[in-house]
């Protein structure tokens, strides 16, 4: 038997194992959350880098900490995401049906965070923040019919920063953080060992063989009977950091700038292969074997630049905002490990290529009474993938949501904080080839929608 041609069907079978932090797709662009503080989220994030409304300034404009009050603040959010894919999956030639349940996902993730600021002097303060920027998943089964694509998958990313802003002068500030960043990430995806047996065979690749011969009945292709799994998980901490500049042209106007730097990863945690009995034969032919071993990923959380825009009018104060981030950043990734069933397994990078891309907001408050402020504002964030790359995990288009928020005063020394999104219903064709990679194609229209919901406490300190 050649046993390198089958390896390299083997390989190819599984390119789809790259697709390591395959997340739920549409809280923002990218993997990004940007669900961190909930009175941002009640105006769409519009401040930017000039708001400094609260010790989320922190983390979102160093610079603008001199403007805030000496302050903890905690908030919870709360992301309800619901993905569904309309359409049909098919192995083999393209003509065989994958059977399973219909590729649907339902979650509510909730999301702490905590920002303290403090003055040290005139002109200096001090800040820190703990929040999560990357925390969310994604869960088809089993059983459903993208299960060649992706199966299960999440990722945790905990940033954790101490942030300095000083004065340089009378109308402008310098900010910056130094930032800990720890990933964590777990994915799912089902291995199509029926196809690929018929793959193998088709090239000659099984000698005297045939695939019922090896007791793949090729009449259950489309089914799960033959499915094996891979399951990897992986961690990591690296550090970044953000600088930013605050200029006040006026007590009630000002121009904020802040960017973050990209945190490069390399995510190591264990790789578990499962076959199930029934396929053993095969699986042992092909050099396969149910493990557990190690694996890495290399990973980057891409760098981000934002420019915002400050003005009071009395009660009413407006501002608008637009960032840029770096998604070239996420162009493949690649499962390596020194376990060889793993590294066949994993040896083919699943390939995004994505674009670099640009989010725009607008917002306003406006100061109802001394007790109470009401916001809202709007966002528009351009996706970052094309549509003939769009995959079944990252299957959003251009992001646009509707904010509303209220803060209200519950005596001298803490404030209630209100946040709630609605993004507008996201609708994206997909058409998934993969019949010469995962041993499936996958194609339809995906519908995503999203709700968030966030509250917190001020504590003046």
């Amino acid at each position: 038997m050649k046993r390198q041609p089958l390896a390299k069907t083997i390989a190819a079978t599984c390119a789809g194992l790259g697709a390591l932090f395959a997340v739920n797709p549409a809280l923002s662009q990218g993997y990004y959350v940007d669900e961190q503080s909930a009175l941002r989220l009640g105006d769409a994030f519009s401040g930017g880098a000039a708001s400094a409304s609260d010790a989320s300034a922190a983390y979102y404009s160093p610079a603008a900490m001199l403007l805030v009050r000496d302050e903890l603040a905690i908030n919870l959010a709360a992301i309800s995401v619901r993905s569904e894919l309309k359409g049909s999956a098919e192995t083999g030639d393209g003509s065989i049906p994958v059977t399973g349940d219909d590729a649907e996902a339902d979650n509510l993730d909730f999301l702490p965070t905590l920002y303290f600021v403090r003055s040290l002097s005139e002109g200096l303060s001090i800040g820190t923040f703990i929040n999560a920027p990357y925390a969310t998943g994604t869960d088809f089964g089993n059983n459903s019919i993208a299960r060649y694509q992706t199966t299960e998958s999440e990722i945790t990313g905990i940033d954790a920063g101490l942030s300095l802003a000083f004065r340089v002068h009378e109308q402008v500030s310098i900010g910056g953080s130094i930032i800990a960043q720890y990933l964590n990430a777990k994915t799912a995806v089902a291995i199509n060992t029926a196809a690929l047996c018929l793959g193998a065979e088709a090239a000659g690749d099984l000698g005297p063989y045939t695939c019922n011969a090896l007791g793949i009945d090729l009449a259950q292709l489309g089914s799960n009977t033959y499915d094996g799994n891979f399951v990897m998980e992986g961690h990591n901490t690296a550090f970044g950091f953000s600088l930013g500049t605050l200029i006040e042209f006026t007590p009630d106007s000002r121009l904020g700038l802040n960017y973050r730097t990209r945190i490069a990863h390399e995510l190591t945690g264990s790789a578990t292969v499962e076959f199930p009995s029934a396929a053993q034969t095969f699986t042992n032919l092909a050099g396969l074997e149910s493990t557990k071993a190690d694996g890495r990923v290399q990973f980057v959380t891409p760098e981000s630049a934002n420019i915002s825009y400050f003005h009071q009018l009395g009660n009413l104060s407006l501002q608008a905002d637009a960032s840029w981030t770096k998604w070239s950043r996420f162009d493949k990734l690649q499962v390596t490990s020194n376990n060889s069933t793993v590294a066949t397994l994993a040896s083919a990078p699943q390939v995004y290529d994505w674009n670099e891309s640009q989010r725009f907001a607008l917002g306003a408050n406006y100061t109802l009474s001394p007790q109470l402020t009401l916001r809202g504002g709007l966002a528009l964030d351009i996706t970052p993938i094309d549509k003939d790359k769009t995959k079944i995990d990252f299957a959003f288009d251009d992001y646009k949501a509707i904010s509303l928020g209220m803060s209200y005063v519950l005596n001298e020394t803490m404030t209630l904080d209100v946040g709630y999104q609605h993004t507008i219903t996201q609708k994206r064709d997909i058409d998934q080839n993969d019949l010469l990679t995962a041993g499936a194609r996958l194609h339809g229209e995906v519908t995503t929608e999203v709700n968030s919901f966030a509250a917190g406490l001020r504590w003046a300190l």
